[in-house]
């Protein structure tokens, strides 16, 4: 928590880290309004609904439940995920965003009808959130599979989500709520928004990552002891994580800010 703290108030005290984090904030309000555009277009001008092979031998299953209330409980976790680290959360807004733009541009495309799901109508607001002719590709699949990609390097949250993806994908199926190419696409479709992501975000995404690539467990004496050169008696614990400036840039302790310029840093 004190770790948190610090970095709430160095970041928030850096003109470059505001500056990028109004950025993400406007380009996802305009990615918002992108895919709100585009899910309105593709579902007034619907077509007829296509057989599908992995459709045509499964369900529909009623699995409304899981749809709905498993994206927020999704939502909330990667919230907090962000919220406990700040550094994370500029790169996370410009992704996601460049994720919403480019698939308001697919499915502005593609108009086709969804496939016939069961009879049981979600509340109306439900209804109207989750549930239109947007289906090339799943946003359901796709956004946690960019959450999988982004947070590759720490393993526990790299397979919470790709497991995430898995069940989605899942469940989308089971509930006929997408076709299988809108499941299957989703997958190589975020893979190059990600790779696009880095590169054009590169300095976002390094901060992305600073705070887990400055921070290890403390050794025990032991192991210190056991590591130290000969003759230095000790061996000198990691540095906890810190930020510091250089220029107008938010920069990770031992970085320099030419460092920014590399995505995988």
């Amino acid at each position: 928590m004190e770790d948190t703290l610090r970095l709430y108030r160095t970041l928030l005290g850096n003109r470059a880290y505001l500056r990028s984090l109004a950025e993400g904030a406007a380009f996802l309000a305009a990615s918002t309004i992108a895919i709100f555009a585009a899910v309105t277009y593709a579902t007034v001008h619907a077509s007829n609904y296509v057989t599908d092979f992995v459709l045509s031998r499964v369900g529909p299953f009623n699995v409304r439940f899981l749809f709905i209330y498993g994206t927020f409980a999704a939502f909330v976790i990667t919230a907090s995920l962000l919220a406990w680290r700040p550094n994370r959360v500029p790169f996370a807004l410009k992704a996601v965003a460049l994720f919403l733009l480019v698939r308001a541009v697919f499915v502005a495309l593609t108009h086709m009808a969804p496939s016939p799901i069961d009879p049981q109508k979600p509340a109306p607001f439900f209804n109207s959130i989750f549930y239109g002719s947007d289906l090339f590709f799943s946003g359901h699949t796709g956004l946690p599979f960019l959450a999988a990609l982004a947070f590759w390097y720490i393993p526990q949250w790299r397979m919470f989500y790709l497991a995430l993806t898995a069940f989605f994908g899942s469940v989308v199926l089971l509930g006929h709520y997408h076709y299988s190419i809108d499941v299957l696409a989703a997958l190589f479709i975020t893979h190059g928004v990600f790779q696009i992501s880095c590169w054009l975000f590169a300095r976002d995404y390094t901060l992305f990552r600073s705070s887990e690539s400055q921070t290890a467990p403390r050794p025990k004496r032991a192991s210190r002891k056991a590591l130290a050169p000969a003759g230095s008696g000790h061996e000198r614990a990691p540095k906890p994580f810190v930020l510091h400036v250089v220029g107008d840039e938010a920069v990770p302790s031992g970085q320099s800010k030419a460092d920014l310029n590399h995505p995988n840093g």
